[in-house]
């Protein structure tokens, strides 16, 4: 039984799978490090991209040439960009990539998510009552932080949801014969601004320039706390959503032996 990659871009949403998925191991491929846990018979790689496509690609490129898989699992925090709240979670049905915040997106490079492993995602989350959002997901290479920007890309594409690295994942994946399912917490909200442009950290010299955006304009303190909070809220839904797909995963390999 090949194992599961579940891929992360940062270290706070690694920790999250991490207290559901407990990893005894660590291996390092290309020079990627790769968490390794055992659940039952099955064993979960998780692995740490960084953040967007270039480095989600070339991570999962490393990573998938090295080991097979039986899937490939995008994860993390996602920006709902339909009504949504905080915590809940978002089910791709398919992935596409757009340019910065979606000017001139289209769909024809959308990559389908595995529909017999999204039905089982769905079952594990709905038996457990939890608010699921199923639909497609875009991804940009950029931080969408303000409201506008969220909108529009919800009118040009209608996503359900945002984030930097499953479009990049899927093509690896489906590149290499792996099926490919993404499932995130929803950490902010199509109508809200975040507190700055995160943008500029992840830039070499961005962090002065961040830092200094929040020092003329203090208010992005509270901002940063808002947000600290909802992130906190779609790490403990991540953690739980995973504790249960464990779980069941474990019991679908014993009920077919």
């Amino acid at each position: 039984m090949h194992p599961i990659a579940i891929f992360v871009a940062t270290r706070w949403e690694l920790q999250a799978v991490q207290r559901a998925i407990v990893t005894d191991r660590v291996t390092t491929v290309s020079g990627v490090r790769c968490h390794i846990g055992q659940h039952g018979q099955r064993d979960y790689w998780l692995i740490q991209t960084g953040v967007g496509p270039t480095a989600a690609s070339a991570v999962a490129e490393k990573v998938l040439k090295a080991q097979p898989m039986s899937l490939v699992l995008s994860t993390g925090f996602a920006c709902a960009l339909i009504p949504a709240e905080v915590g809940d979670l978002i089910v791709g049905t398919a992935v596409s990539s757009v340019p910065s915040d979606g000017a001139r997106a289209t769909r024809h490079d959308s990559i389908l998510c595995d529909e017999a492993v999204r039905s089982d995602l769905l079952s594990v989350a709905q038996d457990a009552g939890m608010v699921v959002r199923v639909g497609a997901i875009v991804s940009g290479p950029t931080v969408v932080w303000q409201a506008e920007g969220k909108r529009r890309l919800r009118r040009l594409t209608d996503a359900t949801g945002l984030d930097m690295e499953s479009a990049a994942l899927a093509s690896v994946a489906r590149d290499r014969g792996v099926p490919m399912a993404i499932v995130r917490t929803v950490s902010d909200l199509v109508d809200e601004d975040l507190p700055l442009d995160f943008n500029l950290f992840l830039r070499p010299t961005g962090w002065i320039k961040g830092l200094w955006a929040l020092i003329r304009h203090p208010a992005g303190f509270a901002g940063l706390n808002r947000l600290r909070r909802q992130s906190r809220v779609a790490a403990d839904r991540l953690t739980e959503w995973f504790q249960l797909y464990a779980k069941s995963d474990i019991e679908s390999s014993r009920l077919s032996r």
